[in-house]
């Protein structure tokens, strides 16, 4: 069947229709059925026209990560330019999410913002480098990885057998240099009541009103000691208690409740201690009712916040490379983790550089700036020249 989108004159723009038209939702997410499998068909054919050699990484049954290497003029030092293949779920969308059409200099078609058009302007910008038989000053290193919508495994794996001097981390920034983002823990606190019935609620503990005095001297606690918390870039961390679950029936004292926490962490704090500070709060609040049980449960997702220092030299290339391209540079932070959390936590120097804008990513109607995306490859290309 043919498509009902035109395809783009244009190389770059009609790489990343072609890739906006591969569904690759996360199969973690709703709608998610077939991986990042088309993804990495479509960039190991790519890269074999450029002759640039391929290897993948299994990391989940069925789901590979891609790695694609251009030997550098030192061929030991290797800088990562690295792109996560899966999407959102498609099924909040109101527009059709793989037809990518372009209308008014907008790409539109879920992933197209988040993040396939970094990942083609990437790839575009090794190609050019061919192209031209330019060799850059250290190995360039391109990876496509898997599960960054879940769960961070893709990433996770490459970092624990890649070691870069530096990485660039592509999601929408807008086209701003970002060298400090937060890092995230999620967990859940359990509480255990005693059931009976709500004739003679008397005989029972209610777990759920017994968790919500838990969580009022969790704001109460946490509050004031996170309002005096601050990051010149990133601002005050957060908690955020997302989910909350108890009682099996209306007439029933409940004997358990859930709730399910999600924090926000800046540069200098691990999740470790944030965990610790909940567990505080828990004990103090069994200490003051002996008859509260209650547990902190092992966090289930743990990301470490990114704190690249502004003078190092992966972020003062991309400044030179953004004012290069743009006629300015603007180095930032953000609230939201990436996959250069795993490198982070290594030590290794990560900077998030991508086109198009975080607030179209996951919408209803999700789009990029087509202008965005040739500009970025021209920036990734003078980084990867220069390297670090």
């Amino acid at each position: 069947m043919s498509p009902t989108w035109t395809r783009s004159d244009n190389e770059v723009l009609a790489t990343l229709q072609d890739v906006v038209a591969l569904e690759s939702v996360n199969p973690g997410l709703p709608g998610g059925q077939r991986g990042e499998s088309a993804m990495v068909d479509y960039l190991e054919t790519f890269f074999a026209g450029l002759d640039i050699p391929t290897q993948q990484q299994q990391v989940l049954p069925g789901r590979a990560n891609i790695l694609a290497t251009l030997e550098g003029k030192d061929p030991d030092r290797v800088l990562l330019f690295e792109c996560h293949m899966d999407t959102a779920s498609a099924e909040v969308m109101t527009i059709p999410p793989f037809e990518p059409h372009i209308r008014d200099g907008l790409l539109y078609g879920r992933g197209s913002c988040d993040t396939k058009a970094g990942g083609v302007a990437m790839i575009h910008a090794m190609k050019a480098l061919r192209r031209a038989g330019t060799q850059p000053a250290c190995t360039v290193v391109y990876a496509g990885v898997v599960d960054e919508e879940h769960l961070f495994r893709g990433s996770r794996h490459l970092a624990e057998n890649l070691q870069p001097a530096a990485a660039v981390i592509s999601e929408p920034t807008d086209l701003e240099v970002v060298r400090a983002h937060k890092g995230v823990v999620r967990f859940r606190i359990a509480v255990e009541g005693q059931a009976a019935h709500s004739a003679k609620p008397h005989l029972g503990v209610n777990a759920i009103t017994a968790m919500a005095r838990l969580v009022n001297r969790i704001e109460e606690t946490l509050g004031p000691a996170y309002a005096v918390q601050n990051d010149p870039l990133l601002g005050q961390p957060t908690f955020n208690i997302g989910v909350i679950e108890g009682g099996a029936q209306v007439n029933f004292v409940p004997d358990s409740c859930h709730i399910t926490i999600d924090c926000r962490l800046l540069p200098g704090t691990t999740p470790e201690a944030t965990m610790d500070q909940f567990r505080r709060i828990v004990e103090q609040a069994r200490a003051a009712d002996p008859n509260l049980k209650a547990t902190v449960e092992n966090a289930y997702f743990t990301c470490a916040p990114l704190g690249t220092t502004a003078e190092a030299a992966i972020v003062q290339q991309a400044a030179v490379a953004s004012h290069r391209v743009l006629g300015r540079a603007e180095i930032t932070g953000v609230p939201y983790a990436t996959d250069g959390s795993p490198f982070s936590e290594r030590g290794v120097p990560a900077i998030v550089l991508g086109p198009g804008s975080i607030d179209q990513a996951h919408g209803a109607v999700e789009w990029v700036d087509c202008q965005q995306v040739l500009q970025a490859v021209d920036i990734y290309r003078y980084i990867m020249e220069e390297g670090v």
